[in-house]
């Protein structure tokens, strides 16, 4: 199963480095944009060198593509429940993973509310059972990165055996589906998310220990939010410019204005630049400034 791997956002991962970069440029489509004083945008006039596909600053975009196509309207998300030899899945452990779901549904729902679009993101399981299922493996995950390929094997299988795709869109009248495949484990969250290749049933694996806006910031993802930290999607000159203008951008870093990790809420800002990403917006000053952002 390929389409395009995004890791999660390393949670201690901040970038630390000044930035030399501009005021946050005015999108359309939100009220009020954030105003940070920082330096002015500079430019090289200097041609760059076009990076290759999968490299920095040439990021897949699965905007428009696959089942979760657009964050507007009504969305469902599909929680699949794996068990291992390690760890197996506890109703109180479900209560805990749907609580970070249900506070990272209100705080995108708010967030389209800001930009003046209205999204719904269907994800209570205990009330829609049949948004919800449960999955086996048989391997450990305690290999390090060596289970990786054997696991998306396995989901790639389950999202084909054990999801109606069609039934279920029909049946709550929704524009899209998205499934977190949780697993009771430590690791990277990552999100897998369609390209135009291969499986067009997107989803990402949530291991176990992660905080409502990584919840959110995985979820995002699926529906064609990009990473902007650095050494991820885009060239530093991009990354150095959200740090500046967006320091609290929800696709930058998943810590709280104070540089926690916070359990109960999400703090976050998203951003004209993951707005623009997601359809919200039509234009942002920015892709003038930086085409690498265009989606």
């Amino acid at each position: 199963m390929s389409g395009i791997r995004i890791a999660a956002l390393g949670l201690g991962a901040v970038l630390i480095a000044e930035a030399v970069c501009g005021m946050p440029l005015q999108a359309a489509g939100k009220g009020s944009v954030k105003q940070t004083p920082v330096p002015t945008v500079t430019v090289s006039e200097e041609p760059l060198a076009t990076p290759e596909p999968g490299e920095p600053g040439n990021p897949r975009s699965s905007y428009k593509l696959g089942s979760a196509r657009s964050l507007e309207g009504k969305n469902l998300i599909y929680s699949l429940f794996v068990d291992t030899p390690d760890a197996e899945w506890t109703d109180r452990d479900k209560k805990k993973a749907l609580k970070n779901l249900e506070i990272a549904k209100e705080y995108i729902e708010a967030e389209a509310k800001d930009y003046h679009k209205k999204a719904e993101l269907v994800v209570d399981f205990e009330e829609n059972e049949d948004l919800t299922g449960n999955a086996r493996i048989h391997f450990s995950l305690k290999d390090g990165e060596d289970y990786e390929e054997a696991l998306d094997e396995e989901i790639a299988g389950w999202l084909e055996d054990q999801i109606d795709y069609e039934a279920l869109t029909k049946e709550y009248k929704a524009k899209g589906i998205a499934t977190i495949v949780f697993v009771n484990h430590k690791g990277s969250t990552y999100a897998i998310c369609y390209d135009g290749v291969d499986n067009p049933q997107e989803s990402l694996v949530m291991f176990a220990g992660e905080v409502p806006a990584v919840y959110a910031h995985e979820i995002l993802h699926l529906f064609g939010a990009h990473d902007l930290y650095e050494d991820a999607e885009y060239t530093e000159e991009v990354c150095e410019y959200v740090k500046k203008a967006y320091p609290d951008e929800i696709m930058y870093t998943v810590k709280d204005e104070k540089g926690r990790l916070n359990n109960s809420e999400i703090q976050n800002e998203l951003s004209p630049v993951t707005a623009y990403h997601l359809g919200w917006v039509n234009y942002i000053e920015e892709i003038d400034v930086f085409p690498q952002l265009k989606r």
